[in-house]
């Protein structure tokens, strides 16, 4: 983590409350880290950034990110295949036809490192119920055995924007 990452730490000023400073928090496997850093105690909006800065590097070496393999091993309440990640699906515009005209797939999911998710499905019609399973249950441990690194729950928002085509003259003729 670069030095001027603030990652964890967010500015809190209150002038109703006349609260001034640096709020850090950072949760790992259900705990949360929480601590303010008072302007005033710390003589400064700058000494209190620093001291939540440490006290938030602390807390993340003391208590690493989960693994994205950890991660993805998280079962969901709401999961009823009883496999994390695969799941049986009903593809949206069958769903209103009546049974025999569905088409139902499983479907494996895993996430990728930059935060998106990566979905692979296959089709009950196709492989039967217990080889769509079986296909979805290999994909998906195939493509965990493949992840590497850390659980970045931030990833997604931090997506760099999409490169706009440039507007000037030249590149529009070259488009006509």
């Amino acid at each position: 983590m670069s030095q001027s990452s603030v990652y964890g730490i967010s500015r809190v000023d209150n002038e109703a409350s006349r609260t001034h400073g640096w709020l850090v928090t950072i949760q790992r496997r259900g705990v949360i880290y929480r601590k303010h850093f008072s302007d005033g105690v710390f003589s400064g909006k700058r000494k209190a950034f620093s001291a939540a800065k440490s006290y938030r590097d602390e807390v993340i070496a003391a208590h690493p990110p989960l693994s994205m393999q950890e991660y993805s091993s998280i079962r969901k309440k709401n999961n009823r295949s009883g496999v994390v990640g695969v799941c049986r699906y009903c593809a949206s515009e069958t769903r209103d036809l009546p049974e025999d005209r569905q088409r139902w797939f499983w479907v494996a999911s895993w996430p990728l490192p930059d935060g998106r998710r990566k979905r692979v499905k296959f089709s009950v019609n196709k492989y039967g119920e217990d080889g769509a399973f079986k296909l979805a249950l290999e994909a998906r441990n195939e493509a965990l055995n493949k992840l590497d690194g850390d659980f970045d729950p931030g990833a997604v928002r931090r997506r760099p924007a999409r490169k706009s085509p440039s507007h000037n003259g030249a590149d529009k003729s070259a488009r006509l």
